[in-house]
Formats: C-alpha cells, structure tokens, sequence
C-alpha cells in the first residue's frame, strides 16, 4: 500500500483524517504562505494548497494530501491570528456577521494518475458574543493556529456559530467529502471505528 502524507501541522487536519482509519504520517510544507496572493480568494487559497503539496512531493513519495484554509469577513481575510490579542479582535469583528471559509485541497497521486486541486467555500453566521465569551475562548484555546480564530471542529467552537450552509469539515480545514472518492480512487477504504 502506498504511504499517505498529510502534508499539514494542523492537529485539526490530523484529528479529522485519523478519523478515516488510513494510516499516514506528517510532513509540513516549508513555504512562504504569504507571498502567494491573488486578487481571486478561490484561486489564492488552491494556489496555497498546491505548494505545501508540491513542496512536499519533491521530497516524498506517496500520496500527498495538502490543505489551506482563511476566512473571509467583510471581505476582510482572516488568517491565523499573530497573538491573543488578535484573536479577540477577531472574533469581535465576526460577531453577528456572516463568514465565508474557503479550503482549497490538493490531492497527488503519481501512481494513480491522480493529480486534484478544488476549494470548498462554507458560509456562516457567527452569533453575537459576550466579551467573557471571547476572552475565555481566546485564553483556553488554541485560536492562533485556526484561520478566523476559531474552529467548529474543536470542543465549544460549534457554539459560537448561528448557523451554517456548506460543508463542516471545509471549517475543520479538511474537507473530507472531496478527500474521500479519491482516497477511494487511490485504492484505500476509509471507515469509521470505535475509538
């Protein structure tokens, strides 16, 4: 069987593919995230994706799995936030608004003739927070590694939220109703266990 690489440090990427039962291992993409832009966000975002997997396919042979993922806010990109005070201001400016994540995945595998690259665009609606909401969710989770500041993935995050259209594991940073047909493709069989 081929090794899968998940080309990401994002313990959220990590948690939501282990829940597939593949085996894979990690290997993060050293690249300068910030000077590939384009005036397109769909683009940038597919664009970024592809250079962490490519960057890690010169290296490593296997399947390459590579993601990234921002929010969109008042047509605002939000990142991941520099500190914790960014992360409030975040979240503050998120409140009561809708939010567009946009995840672009890019799936390679050579030995299948499987070379894919597409973006998911989730929209949301943030609910409007207390500011004790906002610093304890700040202070006791880690919102500077999550576009946007927050995550639906990770235990309170769904509940900042007032509603959604679009896929939840796009949010999560790995949308996993693209990933799955080619894994399939690929000759892997994803399935739930028991944990």
């Amino acid at each position: 069987m081929q090794k899968v690489i998940l080309a990401t440090g994002s313990k959220q990427r990590q948690n939501l593919f282990s829940a597939l039962s593949i085996p894979f291992e990690i290997q993060t993409a050293d690249i300068d995230e910030k000077a590939i832009r384009d005036p397109d966000l769909k683009v940038q975002v597919a664009k970024i994706a592809r250079a962490k997997a490519e960057e890690v396919a010169k290296k490593h042979q296997g399947i390459i799995i590579a993601a990234d993922t921002f929010a969109v806010c008042g047509g605002e990109v939000l990142e991941k936030p520099k500190d914790l005070d960014e992360a409030s201001k975040m979240l503050k400016q998120q409140q009561g608004k809708e939010v567009f994540m946009y995840t672009g995945l890019c799936y390679i595998d050579r030995e299948h003739n499987i070379d894919f690259s597409e973006v998911s665009i989730t929209k949301l609606k943030m609910r409007q927070l207390d500011d004790y909401e906002i610093e304890a969710y700040v202070n006791n989770t880690p919102v500077t590694t999550w576009a946007g500041a927050f995550a639906l993935s990770y235990p309170y995050g769904a509940n900042l939220v007032e509603y959604m259209e679009g896929s939840l594991t796009s949010v999560g940073g790995l949308p996993t109703e693209l990933l799955i047909p080619l894994l399939k493709k690929s000759g892997l069989k994803p399935v739930a266990t028991a944990s």
